[in-house]
C-alpha cells in the first residue's frame, strides 16, 4: 500500500523559480522548512541550456535574501547591441554577470537545504489530480497530498499539461553551442563584452544571435546561440540551425564540431492564467521575457511573488489564489516584463532595414544621456523597487 505524505506546500521544480519560492518562504519564517517539499526529476548539478546572464535585477533579489553569488561568474562590463556594422553599448561595473546554470542552480538548492528544507532530486512527477482540499501529486517515488502546489517546472511544465491549462501562450525558440576559446585572444574575454547581434531581424529571425564569454569547469568557453521570439507568429519560422551555422561561420567556427542544444521559452502573457485553486505557476511555467529572453531575474522574482501569495493563502485560509495574477502584474519587476512584451511585438514587427538602422543611430544618442554610458556605473536597487514577502490581510 502506497504511503501518502501530507504536506502544506509542494514545489515541483528546483530551478531558480522553485528555489526562490522556497527561500522566500524560509526568509518569512524558517519553520516553513518543515512544511514544504521540493521535488525535481533532475539531479543537481544538472546541465541547463541558458545564456546564464544575471542582471542587477536578479542580483538585487538574491541580496534581499542575504545571498551573494558563490559560483564563479564572468563580469560583463559592456553589452554591445549590433545591427550590420552599427552598434551601441550599455556599460557598467558590471552590466551583468554570466554564470553556468548547473553550478548556479545547484548552489541555490544547497541554500534551501541549509535551512533544513527537503529537496528530493531524481523524482519525476507522473500524475497531478486536483481535489477540493488538496492536490494529489504522484511521483516516481511517492504520493503527496499538498494543500498548495507550486509549479516551477519550466516552459515544458508537466503540471501545466497534466492540469490541461487552458490559455495559449506563445513559445519562443533558442539554440546554443559552447565553443572552447583562448581567453587571451578573444576581446570578449579580455574586455568583458557580451554581444547581441540583431542583423538577421530584418531577414527572417525575430530575435538575435549572441556571444557570451563564460567558464565551464574553469575553462574559457564562448556561449553562442540564436534566439527567435516568434513575436509575429504569422511570419514563417526562421531556420534556426541554418542561421546559427552561417553566423558561426562568419566567426570562424563550424557548427558540426560542437554539441547543439535547443530549448523553448514560454512568453509572459498578462492575460494568461497564472493560478487555479491550490495551484500557482512560477518561472518559465508562467512566462518569461520575450524581448531578450532574460530568464533568471524573472524566475527569482516569481519566487518572491509566489511566496507572498502562499503566505497570505495560509494566513487567510483562502486557497483560491484569485488575486495571484493581480499580484504578479502589480510587482515592479513584472511591470517591466509587460513593457518588454510590448517592445518585442513592436521591434520584431519591423523588417525595413532603413528604419532599423535609424533606430540604432537614435539609441546610440539616447544612451549618452543615461548612466549606462559610464563603464564605472554600478547598477543598484532603486528605493522602493522591491518588496519583502508579507501577508496580505485583505
Amino acid at each position: 500500500m502506497t504511503t501518502i505524505e501530507q504536506v502544506d506546500v509542494l514545489i515541483v521544480g528546483s530551478g531558480p523559480a522553485g528555489t526562490s519560492t522556497a527561500l522566500h518562504l524560509l526568509q518569512h519564517d524558517p519553520a516553513w522548512a518543515g512544511r514544504m517539499i521540493v521535488v525535481d526529476k533532475a539531479t543537481h548539478p544538472r546541465e541547463k541550456l541558458c545564456g546564464g546572464g544575471i542582471t542587477h535585477l536578479g542580483q538585487n533579489i538574491l541580496a534581499q535574501l542575504g545571498l551573494e553569488i558563490a559560483p564563479k561568474t564572468f563580469a560583463i562590463r559592456e553589452v554591445r547591441l549590433t545591427y550590420e556594422e552599427l552598434s551601441y553599448s550599455f556599460y557598467g561595473n558590471p552590466v551583468l554577470r554570466i554564470v553556468r546554470r548547473d553550478e548556479f542552480d545547484h548552489w541555490l538548492v544547497q541554500q534551501v537545504e541549509a535551512y533544513g528544507a527537503p529537496v528530493r532530486q531524481g523524482e519525476g512527477v507522473k500524475q497531478v489530480v486536483p481535489y477540493p482540499d488538496y492536490v494529489e501529486v504522484i511521483t516516481e517515488r511517492a504520493t503527496y497530498h499538498a494543500r498548495v502546489l507550486v509549479a516551477a517546472d519550466g516552459s515544458r511544465s508537466f503540471v501545466r499539461r497534466a492540469l490541461k491549462w487552458d490559455d495559449e501562450s506563445r513559445v519562443a525558440r533558442l539554440l546554443e553551442v559552447l565553443t572552447p576559446e583562448n581567453a587571451h585572444m578573444q576581446p570578449e574575454f579580455r574586455d568583458g563584452i557580451a554581444i547581441f547581434d540583431f542583423t538577421r531581424m530584418t531577414d527572417r529571425l525575430q530575435g538575435y544571435y549572441w556571444d557570451f564569454p563564460s567558464y565551464v569547469h574553469g575553462e574559457p568557453f564562448m556561449n553562442r546561440g540564436v534566439f527567435d521570439s516568434r513575436a509575429q507568429p504569422e511570419r514563417p519560422k526562421a531556420p534556426l540551425k541554418d542561421d546559427l551555422r552561417e553566423l558561426l561561420a562568419e566567426r570562424g567556427r563550424n557548427l558540426d564540431e560542437y554539441q547543439l542544444k535547443g530549448h523553448p521559452i514560454r512568453w509572459f502573457d498578462r492575460n494568461g492564467r497564472f493560478a487555479m485553486p491550490r495551484v500557482i505557476l512560477v518561472g518559465d511555467a508562467a512566462g518569461a521575457d520575450p524581448l531578450m529572453g532574460e530568464g533568471i531575474a524573472f524566475a527569482l522574482g516569481y519566487g518572491r511573488v509566489g511566496a507572498t501569495a502562499v503566505v497570505d493563502a495560509f494566513a487567510r485560509q483562502d486557497f483560491s489564489f484569485a488575486t495571484y495574477r493581480e499580484r504578479v502584474l502589480a510587482d515592479p519587476l513584472f511591470k517591466q516584463i509587460n513593457i518588454r512584451v510590448w517592445l518585442a511585438r513592436l521591434a520584431y514587427r519591423i523588417t525595413n532595414r532603413r528604419f532599423v538602422r535609424l533606430g540604432w543611430h537614435v539609441a546610440r544618442q539616447v544612451i549618452r544621456f543615461t548612466r549606462w554610458r559610464d563603464p564605472n556605473f554600478v547598477p543598484n536597487q532603486s528605493p522602493g523597487q522591491f518588496r519583502q514577502p508579507v501577508a496580505d490581510n485583505r
